[in-house]
């Protein structure tokens, strides 16, 4: 019996242990949860941001259909917005797939022969030419990482030929190389063995005139023009910008020219937000995500009823790079302003009395400082540099961007 009560009162002793050991974690953890709340800061410092206006704008430009009337195969020979002459050559239309990739090998070849009788003139030359073509290579292989990292692989891709240049004139000179007429005349061969099996010769597409010549058409070439471009409203402008864009050319077009390379873009905008802009004004737009900044000219605002006005752009520098789109994302870039930068996620409201601000530490201490906004962007807001004023954010304050349960005064550790 003595035995049984040990082991009882043992058992109780035991339950009584974990019930105050899970009491003292639990007490503990709620201490360290108030008192030692992790936080995230950053400092603040100044910044300079552009507002600026973000918009969908339609590309007008004088463009002409170019038509054809031959079945096909079509293989373009310039790419969009290539500068092309009167006469010239644009596409050719084949009769099956084969002869494309024939023709394609061919030019190929005949590139690789033009570079190496280019480079065989330099036989004899003096070697002090050896470091300028290695100061060559080395700068156009920059240029090729960069085109990469850009992503602009058509670029790298064309530079095979600069690379081939380069690389068997520095060969010449050295004298690892004395003569390139074994592969010239490798390749002479291997062309004419590539024509024989060559079935049709291809129908070629001329143009009649001088232009920029591009490969697509939505339809919208003989509505939009640099003249009825002022007589958009801003129900087609956003009519135009929701459409789709066309994936197939209408039957019987190959393609458009565009005249020159002045080209308009219209676009509705916040007539608030505009600000002090006005009709005539010399403004920036920063086309795209390329971050490439053009000089235009707003040749028409028209204030509508509704609060927001039409504006039209006029540039005159070419942009190959978007000459095939109609639509494109753009940035009319306003005043330059210096601030301190600082998260949207770390803008809070004071309780107390409704005052925008934020949470800085001060040492172990939590304390909220309040903010003067310059402008707001989707993830940033720029605020004024407040270091001479009482209560207000100042250089150097440790923002607090992450934290939970923040108050003015609570103690972190």
């Amino acid at each position: 019996m003595e035995e049984s009560d040990k082991r009882r009162a043992f058992t109780t002793r035991m339950i009584w242990v974990v019930i105050g050991i899970f009491l003292i974690v639990m007490v503990g953890s709620q201490i360290l949860l108030n008192f030692s709340s992790p936080v995230r800061t950053e400092t603040a410092t100044l910044y300079t941001a552009t507002e600026a206006i973000g918009f969908k704008g339609v590309y007008v430009r004088d463009e002409k259909l170019v038509s054809y009337n031959v079945n096909g195969i079509i293989s373009y020979t310039h790419s969009d917005g290539s500068k092309v002459g009167k006469n010239s050559v644009i596409a050719k239309v084949y009769k099956n797939r084969s002869d494309i990739v024939l023709r394609r090998q061919i030019e190929e070849l005949e590139e690789q022969k033009a570079v190496l009788m280019d480079a065989q003139a330099f036989v004899g030359a003096d070697t002090s030419q050896l470091e300028s073509f290695s100061n060559q290579i080395s700068e156009k292989h920059s240029d090729l990482m960069q085109y990469i990292y850009d992503g602009n692989y058509e670029a790298a891709s064309s530079m095979k030929s600069d690379f081939l240049n380069l690389q068997s004139k520095r060969e010449i000179v050295k004298g690892t190389e004395t003569s390139f007429d074994d592969k010239i005349s490798s390749i002479d061969s291997r062309i004419a063995e590539l024509r024989s099996r060559i079935t049709y010769e291809p129908y070629e597409i001329t143009i009649p005139e001088t232009g920029y010549f591009i490969s697509k058409a939505d339809g919208y070439e003989n509505k939009l023009n640099t003249t009825s471009v002022y007589d958009l409203t801003a129900e087609q402008i956003e009519e135009i910008v929701a459409a789709e864009e066309r994936q197939e050319n209408p039957a019987g077009v190959i393609g458009k020219l565009v005249s020159d390379y002045t080209w308009y873009m219209a676009a509705v905008l916040d007539t608030v937000r505009l600000g002090t802009v006005f009709q005539g004004a010399e403004v920036t737009l920063r086309i795209g995500n390329s971050g490439q900044n053009v000089k235009a000219e707003i040749v028409s605002l028209t204030k509508q009823a509704d609060g927001r006005s039409i504006a039209i752009f006029r540039c005159d520098m070419f942009l190959a790079d978007f000459i095939g789109s109609r639509v494109a994302q753009a940035r009319l870039l306003l005043d330059d302003h210096i601030g301190i930068m600082i998260p949207n996620s770390a803008i809070r409201m004071n309780p107390e009395d409704g005052s925008v601000g934020v949470y800085i530490q001060d040492g172990i201490v939590v304390k909220f400082r309040k903010v003067k906004q310059i402008l707001s962007e989707e993830e940033y807001t720029l605020v004024r540099d407040t270091s001479d004023e009482d209560g207000y954010l100042a250089l150097y304050d440790n923002i607090i961007v992450e934290g939970r349960d923040l108050y003015d005064g609570k103690i972190i550790g």
